[in-house]
């Protein structure tokens, strides 16, 4: 009696049910992952420096060494945790992250030649005040920083009101 419950028990388990497996060392699951049940735009942002210039601009390239003496390498670190709760399309709502079609026309840096001419060039904005920003691009939720740039030189606009 007491081994006909056990059989039962472990029949109508609902983990065991959730894996079914092939020879030794296979392991195939019955449902989707939860990453694939979470729609793209609902996934959080991530950074990644894969594709870091620190050559740039050329007539006066910015390294953290720099944002570190002029002391907007701790803010900088906070804005990314701020964003790291959020959103691509929270932080697009927040006017935390702009993006544009394309590389600036009107710019002090030059597209960096490993890096695809289609991507969607962004910056993350107000890292200490209205200049200084990170300059980058956005494929899926991952945001790739390429450039620092604390004197608003990527992407260059008449001023206004002065």
């Amino acid at each position: 009696m007491i081994l006909s419950l056990k059989k039962k028990m472990k029949k109508n388990n609902k983990f065991s049910q959730k894996f079914s497996t092939k020879g030794n060392n296979y392991v195939q699951r019955d449902k989707p992952f939860l990453d694939e049940k979470i729609k793209e735009k609902d996934k959080f942002i991530i950074f990644s420096f894969k594709d870091f210039d620190h050559t740039q601009p050329i007539n006066s390239p910015e390294t953290f060494q720099i944002w570190e003496k002029e002391q907007l390498l701790s803010q900088f670190n906070e804005k990314l945790v701020f964003l790291s709760d959020k959103t691509i399309a929270q932080a697009l709502s927040e006017k935390i992250i702009t993006t544009y079609d394309s590389f600036p026309p009107n710019s002090d840096f030059t597209h960096p030649k490993h890096i695809n001419e289609d991507v969607k060039w962004a910056r993350i904005e107000k890292i200490s005040g209205q200049k200084a920003r990170v300059a980058g691009y956005i494929e899926n939720n991952v945001f790739y920083i390429v450039f620092l740039d604390k004197e608003h030189k990527f992407w260059k606009t008449e001023k206004k009101n002065t």
